[in-house]
């Protein structure tokens, strides 16, 4: 860990924004009505955790997390026959039929279109609706009914949905709150116009935020980097410092504010385009180094803040339903190529197992070194193969999940004897051998050595910079002579 724990205990509170105080992909305006347990309405402004809401499968789940935050920005209205409406931020996931016969899929609430239909689960029969309002009551499994895809409604044959005809979609202004909710299992909830979704980075941010409340470290001891993309919103969103860099280059600048301040615990945070893409090179690099500073990688397959085209880690043959055509190309080994180039700590979580992300993030930056953590997330947006179903194996024969956990498997990823090389070799190469497992997929830590950082390297060329971090020296009033002695 780059810094000692202060004496005072934080709470995941400490670190929630001021401005932002929740990550929030995707909002609604506070008098948005929810459909309840009970059938009535309420207020999601009103919700509260605990309360259990209808999710998208028409059955009720508990509220675990409460989002909002300021919002002068447009919003979406979106009106369905009848008149109802919701107004939504223009990135929020909707349920949709974009005709009748086509599969139901999440779309962002800016490209759901006139003519298209929004799925609305009945559940537990509420809400009545008048037949003006609605297209058709159809049932899961019927011949005309709703087509299941794993992205959408994985509920039983005979569940009962409506599809409620859009009529318009128009912007409008908007400054006020906006709120959100995260719910357990579906991560979905239901307003009085149809079904509303949540992404992964929601689960990220949690755990960063567990993680960071876990070690009690302090706020301002705490500096987070990030590029472009979804996850590039993180900072924004964690009271502590922050710095939003550009496309692929978040690994060279969190570098520099590292070995400038060496009192500060440094994150970075990028994507799988982002970061195994663009910024490849200095993935690989920052590696090599073994500096001391944790990397958080974002993996949903797809380019998700550009419409969904296949991100470096999408395996070959496979399509979205943003991509016109196949992939062509080979999806990358995250996990292999940061063994390769040298980090000493190397793991991989998922999104929406927050607590067990949480404890691997603690390790990653309680570890003194180069730390790399692949996180797997869904994209309900633009990504309808690598959804929260898939993950959990909805669709298989027994219904088991596509992920398990290292720890519990017995898997030891620790290096013991760093001075034994074969033993190192041994143990890197166990590690890209576990990498390679497709179904089911590893989750945990696959390789922890304790290797000596550039940073110690860097304080045994200059003494100076072991006794206090560079930000403390003064560089401007120093006595040249000797460099430029060196230099004739």
């Amino acid at each position: 860990m780059s810094v000692e724990a202060p004496v005072r205990k934080f709470t995941i509170k400490d670190y929630k924004s001021d401005l932002h105080n929740d990550w929030c992909p995707g909002c609604v305006v506070p008098s948005t009505p929810i459909v309840m347990e009970d059938g009535t309405t309420k207020p999601i402004g009103e919700v509260r955790v605990g309360d259990r809401v209808l999710g998208h499968d028409g059955e009720p789940h508990a509220v675990t997390e409460l989002m909002s935050h300021a919002h002068p920005a447009p919003l979406h209205r979106i009106t369905v026959l009848g008149g109802r409406s919701v107004e939504l931020t223009d990135d929020h996931p909707v349920l949709v039929v974009r005709q009748l016969g086509a599969a139901a899929e999440w779309s962002r609430a800016s490209d759901v279109r006139p003519g298209a239909a929004i799925v609305r689960p009945l559940g537990l029969g509420v809400l009545e609706y008048d037949a003006a309002s609605a297209r058709q009551a159809v049932a899961v499994g019927a011949p005309a009914g709703v087509t299941l895809r794993q992205a959408a409604i994985p509920a039983a044959p005979g569940q009962t949905f409506l599809l409620l005809r859009v009529i318009s979609n128009e912007v409008f202004e908007y400054d006020g709150v906006v709120h959100n909710l995260e719910v357990e299992d579906v991560h979905s909830y239901v307003s009085s116009v149809g079904a509303l979704h949540n992404c992964g980075d929601f689960g990220i941010l949690t755990g960063i935020q567990m993680a960071l409340a876990n070690m009690s470290l302090d706020p301002d001891k705490v500096a987070v980097f990030s590029g472009i993309g979804c996850s590039g919103k993180t900072p924004h969103y964690i009271k502590a410092y922050g710095f939003h860099t550009l496309h692929g280059r978040v690994l060279p600048v969190a570098t520099g504010a590292r070995l400038v301040n060496s009192g500060v615990t440094v994150i970075a945070l990028g994507g799988d385009g982002d970061g195994y893409g663009i910024g490849a090179g200095y993935f690989v690099n920052s590696g090599r180094r073994n500096l001391d500073m944790a990397y958080l990688v974002h993996n949903n397959n797809v380019y998700g803040l550009t419409k969904g085209q296949a991100s470096p880690t999408l395996r070959k043959g496979k399509r979205t339903k943003s991509m016109p055509e196949e992939a062509i190309q080979d999806g990358i080994n995250p996990i292999a190529m940061a063994v390769a180039a040298g980090y000493t700590f190397i793991a991989r979580g998922y999104a929406l197992e927050p607590k067990h992300l949480a404890g691997i993030i603690q390790k990653a930056v309680e570890h003194k070194g180069a730390a790399l953590v692949d996180v797997l997330q869904t994209c309900p947006t633009y990504n309808d193969l690598y959804t929260k179903e898939w993950y959990e194996g909805a669709d298989l024969p027994d219904k088991k999940s596509r992920l398990y956990k290292l720890e519990e498997a017995g898997f030891d990823p620790v290096v013991h004897d760093v001075t034994d090389e074969q033993g190192i070799v041994a143990k890197k190469a166990a590690a890209v051998v576990k990498s390679y497992e497709k179904e089911p997929i590893p989750i945990g830590i696959y390789y922890q050595a304790s290797l000596p950082t550039y940073e110690d390297a860097v304080n045994g060329r200059i003494p100076a910079l072991g006794e206090k971090p560079l930000v403390d020296i003064d560089v401007f009033h120093r006595d040249v002579t000797p460099l430029l002695e060196a230099m004739r």
